[in-house]
């Protein structure tokens, strides 16, 4: 199916070689490469998001836990702007199934963010 367009709601899905990219309003969009050998997915963001964006993280998540992902790395490096919608979905996807790894460093903006909700050291983090 790569280069095919699908769209769900206000996602749009591409497929493209070795994974999916994740399209929603505002320009705001996650990459999720195909789930390793060792189960781990990565997730990439770009963009804004947002209560009207965070959908396409929360899809490509559960896509990635459909392939049988028992370890979800997401790089937020490229996001411009993140409110608590963003915190709420990676705080679900904590309390999930999988392990959460968060690439570190976060963006400025994104370090604020957690830094005023207190949410931190709910995550764990790696370079």
């Amino acid at each position: 199916m790569n280069g095919e367009d699908r769209a769900d709601c206000d996602v749009l899905f591409t497929y493209v070689p070795n994974g999916q990219v994740y399209s929603a309003p505002g320009g705001a969009g996650v990459y999720r490469e195909a789930t390793g050998a060792d189960g781990t997915a990565l997730l990439q963001a770009t963009g804004e998001l947002d209560t009207d964006s965070v959908t396409c993280m929360r899809q490509a998540v559960a896509d990635a836990l459909d392939e049988g992902a028992t370890c979800v790395r997401v790089d937020l490096t490229g996001i411009a702007f993140g409110d608590v919608s963003l915190i709420d979905t990676l705080l679900d996807v904590q309390e999930g199934p999988a392990r959460l790894v968060l690439v570190a460093p976060l963006p400025r903006r994104l370090h604020h963010l957690f830094d005023i909700t207190g949410t931190t050291g709910r995550f764990h983090f790696e370079a």
